[in-house]
């Protein structure tokens, strides 16, 4: 579902409504200074362009004037072979008086031997040339034009050397923009004329010059010049309005809302419904709506604290009730081992066993609920290690005669376990060892517990040491015993693995993780 505009605009903050207001009416007078300030900058730029076009055409001037006197060199001899040194001569003679004037000249014959040349660096292998086309050479190795002519017979090859240097680059910029470098080339052959480190592409002009018919091309890349300042704070111009408006906004409900509604917070952060009432913070904002909301929280705060009295008082009552409960419970089973046991000390034979076995199951009943009333308070379950140690010594105590001392060793990891299943497990205990003592009474026994690879699950293990091979089969009440373990198994939601052979008896449990 679509929101309306007004609702959504109803739903802003204070501050942001007094942001988008100001901006707004700041944004005409911020669109007319910024289309002026881009205007005069995009003049500026095209003025830069334009001058630095104009130092491009003056260079490429100069290197067009270089190049034809190159090729007004080639071209000027119209000699025979018998004549070639002395045109060189001649060209040596001009070169000693006017040294700015005619470049060196070398003559070679039709197999490019070379006959002679005029001055200058000795010019030893003739460039490629098409015997009836002039041409120019780029030699990055010497830095130099080669000027090539062959006569059109082929009977003699003239060249010229000029330095790219006599092109004389005295400008280093163009229009204000910086001169960053400038290239002759012809083909993958270059020759850098000037360069004063790279830049990055976004502030860099080029421009390209074609040379000699498009034989050669001159390019020039310009570092563009940074925005002036004056066009920079025009440009910025609508952002510092709009700043300044927020900033005012900002100001205004920062000193009437924001801060006194933090100091409110920071009070109420501190307090937490703790036992002493809310300390309100003095406000000294003109608003009244915020020292009544202050007032407000320190009614409700004292609410609460009452409120969070009269349930520590109902919770201390429950846990004295609670307490008493299981005292009682606890003494009652007392009483009843009492009883029993008082019943055995008449009775002899099957009897005596039989109180026996009534007594061990309460005192492993009372050996649970003793744990658990002991972990209560913490929460924590029963410790399955404790409630083992009891067990094995309640069950050393009432032992039949014939197994009085059995020993009873404990391997256990430190683990709790809820009521339900603590129970099971001591009558488990308590049933896998009084059988084990009617069956093999000179062994011993272990009670393991080991972890497994599930966090919540634990193997319990109760198995007879020195146990007489077939004893356990053969014991009168082995029938009665395998419906009473099969049942508590029921309890803990897994299969009970047993081994009457070895009197060996496993079975997983819950634990807290």
């Amino acid at each position: 579902m679509k929101i309306p505009a007004h609702i959504a605009f109803g739903r802003l903050s204070t501050g942001t409504k007094m942001l988008l207001i100001l901006s707004a009416a700041m944004l005409p007078l911020g669109f007319i200074a910024l289309l002026t300030s881009l205007d005069m900058a995009q003049s500026a730029s095209a003025e830069q362009r334009t001058a630095a076009q104009t130092t491009m055409a003056f260079y490429a001037a100069r290197a067009e004037s270089i190049i034809d006197r190159g090729f007004n060199a080639v071209r000027g001899p119209a000699v025979s072979v018998q004549s070639a040194a002395f045109v060189c001569s001649a060209y040596s003679r001009q070169a000693r008086l006017n040294r700015s004037g005619r470049p060196p000249l070398a003559v070679f014959d039709s197999r490019e031997r070379k006959i002679c040349q005029s001055h200058g660096k000795p010019i030893d292998q003739i460039a490629a040339v098409d015997p009836k086309v002039d041409h120019v050479w780029l030699d990055p190795t010497r830095r130099v034009f080669r000027f090539t002519m062959a006569r059109p017979d082929d009977s003699l090859l003239f060249e010229a050397d000029i330095p790219v240097d006599s092109i004389q680059l005295g400008i280093a910029s163009g229009g204000g923009l910086p001169l960053n470098r400038m290239v002759l080339r012809q083909g993958s052959a270059e020759i850098v004329l000037v360069d004063h480190g790279d830049a990055s592409e976004k502030d860099i002009l080029r421009l390209s010059q074609p040379l000699a018919d498009g034989r050669l091309a001159l390019t020039a890349e310009y570092r563009l010049a940074p925005a002036r300042a004056r066009t920079v704070l025009l440009v910025m111009l609508p952002l510092l309005m709009w700043g300044a408006a927020a900033f005012a906004g900002w100001l205004i409900v920062n000193r009437l809302l924001l801060v006194p509604l933090s100091q409110l917070k920071q009070s109420i952060d501190a307090w937490q419904g703790s036992g002493t009432p809310l300390q309100l913070p003095r406000l000294t904002t003109p608003s009244h709506e915020i020292r009544d909301l202050a007032d407000s929280f320190g009614a409700v705060a004292a609410r609460i604290q009452d409120h969070e009295k009269e349930l520590e008082d109902g919770l201390a009552r429950q846990t004295r009730l609670t307490r008493e409960v299981h005292h009682r419970v606890k003494n009652n089973l007392q009483v009843v081992s009492s009883l029993i046991n008082l019943h055995a000390r008449g009775a002899e034979g099957a009897v005596a066993d039989a109180y026996g076995a009534i007594q061990r199951r309460v005192d492993a009943l009372a050996v649970v609920h003793r744990n658990h009333y002991a972990e209560l308070e913490e929460s924590r379950g029963v410790s399955v290690r404790a409630l083992a140690g009891e067990l094995a010594s309640s069950l050393r105590a009432s032992a039949p005669a014939k197994a009085a001392g059995m020993p009873i060793s404990l391997n256990l990891i430190d683990v709790h376990v809820t009521q339900d299943v603590a129970v099971p497990v001591s009558f488990l205990i308590t049933e896998v060892v009084e059988l084990l003592m009617h069956c093999n009474p000179q062994g011993s026994v272990l009670i393991s517990l080991d972890a497994t690879d599930q966090p919540d699950r634990a193997d319990l293990r109760i198995e007879a040491m020195g146990v007489i091979e077939g004893a356990l089969e053969q014991y009168a009440g082995i029938a009665r015993f395998e419906r009473v373990v099969t049942g508590i198994a029921r309890q803990f939601r897994a299969p009970l693995t047993q081994d009457l052979q070895t009197g060996r008896f496993e079975i997983q449990i819950s634990i807290y993780p």
